[in-house]
């Protein structure tokens, strides 16, 4: 079906390189690139077959994970110009509800029908591989014309699984910290740059009278995630294993770093960003809570995605807020997820050559550029600044300074190449909710961290 959605500009971000987070990725979750938490209103196909073809005509079917109207709609016209360059291929986009567009596409891929192309997270790549639901990329990225101008950060994602590129990343998200000026201006006081900073002017913020609090925390969904923040920004990342498996030490033979005395400091820190600084409710706040909370004028601060700057846009006067760097810890580091996604090819294809051609259509320097600027995300080329000056300009200037000084600037993530990640995050935000409520010390928190991460390496060995 060929058919035209109005483009809706929505996002803005960018930066030419990812020096610091080359060979990472986010476990961020929303640390994964996320527009909203909106449902898209692109009508998912139930009957659309995988690249069927009748008469040489051939269909073509993807599904996006991450949706919302507005993305789908950037997506929507890039499909509708290959669509006029190749007369015999129409592109249909499946746009399930975001809550539950994992789910969707799981069953999806289980059914092995009813999809070609399956946007893939940081977050689910492993089990899509592990199933063998996904297909590798390698022939055809090896023959692309726009291989060269990939960055280090793309051809790391690209090769994260098994070494072969199961996915061709469209971007990645890095984090910020969102602020209102005019709450520090109102105190005199200068903007946070390292975390305790954050937590002494969050104090400082608080008026739980006035409902007003210095900090938006994460409570629900994937908060945990801020919890490695700080602990990777007390120990820095020079003690990891590997900065793909941030819970494991070098040269340790599978012990945690849950043990370390450092650690629980992080964690009675991060703890406090809870009880000094923010409102009750956070403790079940996911993305959209906390984003409202900022730009609904409960809360001084923020850390969040890129995405989030056209949200302030929208809501907030230019001079009322200000994105800045991610903070440092004692360690002398900044560290934060370097969330990414992309596009894969479902293994049971019947058209492989032509869904792989869409797919390096989608990734060219071009589309890639105009994907990445109008969604938020950094693009995958290198070129991207020679493409478009806005990747260098405004706001968005803190991402190239952190990726010029990725002495300070790095990237960890969660162990997701352990078949145990499944397992971990379907229960870990309940344990650092009963933790946050004093339902259990942190002590018994570390000691569950530690075991759960110790039995999975004592299981599945090293992977890293």
């Amino acid at each position: 079906m060929k058919r035209r959605l109005a483009m809706i500009l929505a996002l803005t971000m960018g930066i030419t390189a990812l020096a610091g987070c080359g060979g990472t990725d986010s476990g961020t979750g929303d640390n994964a690139p996320a527009q909203s938490n909106t449902e898209s209103t692109a009508q998912e196909s139930e009957e659309s077959a995988p690249a069927s073809s009748e008469g040489g005509e051939i269909t073509i079917t993807m599904v996006e994970s991450l949706t919302s109207p507005e993305r789908t709609a950037i997506i929507r016209e890039i499909a509708d110009k290959y669509e006029a360059e190749h007369d015999n291929i129409t592109i249909e986009i499946v746009s399930p509800p975001l809550e539950n567009a994992d789910n969707k596409i799981t069953q999806m891929l289980m059914s092995g029908s009813g999809v070609d192309i399956v946007e893939t997270r940081d977050l689910t790549i492993t089990q899509y591989v592990n199933n063998s639901w996904i297909q590798p990329l390698d022939q055809w990225v090896e023959a692309w014309e726009d291989k060269d101008t990939l960055t280090s950060a793309a051809i790391a994602a690209m090769n994260k699984t098994g070494g072969e590129a199961y996915l061709l990343p469209y971007g990645f998200l890095w984090r910020g910290l969102y602020c209102h000026k005019g709450w520090f201006e109102e105190k005199g006081m200068e903007l946070p740059t390292t975390w305790q900073e954050i937590h002494d002017t969050g104090v400082e913020l608080t008026d739980s009278s006035q409902n007003r609090f210095g900090f938006a925390f994460r409570g629900g969904t994937l908060g945990h995630q801020y919890a490695d923040n700080v602990i990777w920004a007390w120990i820095g990342t020079d003690i990891l294993a590997n900065p793909d498996a941030g819970y494991y030490l070098k040269d340790k033979d599978g012990e945690t770093i849950f043990t370390m005395p450092e650690v629980k400091e992080a964690l009675e820190f991060y703890k406090s960003l809870y009880t000094d600084c923010s409102p009750k409710d956070s403790i079940a706040w996911g993305f959209a809570e906390m984003v409202q909370g900022f730009v609904g004028g409960t809360t001084a601060m923020l850390i969040q995605d890129p995405e989030v700057i056209s949200t302030c846009e929208a809501s907030l006067e230019d001079e009322e807020w200000e994105l800045i760097k991610f903070p440092t810890g004692p360690s002398g580091q900044a560290v934060y997820p370097n969330g990414f996604a992309g596009w894969a090819m479902a293994s049971f294809t019947e058209h492989p050559d032509e869904v792989a051609d869409f797919i390096l259509y989608l990734s060219n320097p071009e589309n890639n550029t105009y994907f990445a600027k109008n969604y938020a995300t950094i693009p995958i080329h290198s070129t991207a600044p020679e493409i478009d000056s806005f990747f260098k300009e405004g706001r968005f200037a803190i991402y190239m300074e952190m990726a010029e000084d990725s002495n300070t600037y790095r990237c960890a993530t969660q162990p997701m190449m352990y078949n145990a990640y499944a397992t971990y995050k379907a229960e870990v935000d309940t344990m650092y909710q009963k933790w946050l409520t004093e339902e259990i010390s942190t002590d018994e928190l570390m000691a569950w961290l530690d075991g759960f991460w110790v039995d999975a390496y004592e299981q599945e060995g090293k992977k890293y």
